[in-house]
């Protein structure tokens, strides 16, 4: 069920749960972008003290918010300013509002999704070979850039079909 006023959850079980899944999406983020592992929760801890210059959040605080209990097995209820600084430390300026508002939390999932998208580009884009055939791509036809996609697609088949011969048993080529 959805409060009218902030359009997320009314009951503390809910809001906990929901509040949970964002935090767990926003640390799942941040582990893609740092080789597979989440910031522990004494690191968030301590990013987001230091960011707010004084502490605000202990890593049993995040701990409990991660997991939607507190530490007597209840919802948690935490204050705006913890979920604030929550936000802050994983750098969503909305704050609170992003573990509380569900249309705002589509919005900042959103826009998170196409910094990612960016930041694949970029690193795309590292690549002299990818920049110069976007170069080139960028004049041909609807038609024709669908079968550049199509060769694309087969030659990335090819090369890891190859790759896996090559890493098959001795003698095998």
């Amino acid at each position: 069920m959805k409060a009218a006023a902030t359009g997320g959850p009314d009951q503390p079980t809910d809001r906990a749960s929901a509040i949970a899944r964002r935090v767990e999406r926003l640390m799942a983020r941040e582990a893609a972008r740092s080789g597979g592992r989440p910031p522990a929760y004494r690191e968030l801890a301590e990013r987001i003290n230091r960011l707010a210059g004084r502490d605000v959040i202990s890593r049993d605080t995040i701990r409990n918010l991660h997991l939607g209990l507190n530490q007597k097995g209840q919802a948690s209820n935490p204050t705006v300013e913890t979920l604030d600084w929550l936000g802050r430390g994983f750098g969503i300026s909305a704050g609170a509002s992003y573990f509380l508002d569900d249309s705002k939390a589509a919005v900042v999932d959103e826009q998170l999704e196409q910094l990612e998208k960016i930041g694949e580009l970029r690193q795309a884009l590292g690549n002299d070979g990818v920049v110069s055939l976007v170069q080139r791509a960028s004049t041909l036809s609807n038609g024709s850039l669908r079968v550049l996609l199509a060769l694309a697609d087969n030659l990335r088949q090819v090369e890891e079909h190859a790759a896996g011969r090559e890493e098959g048993p001795a003698g095998r080529t």
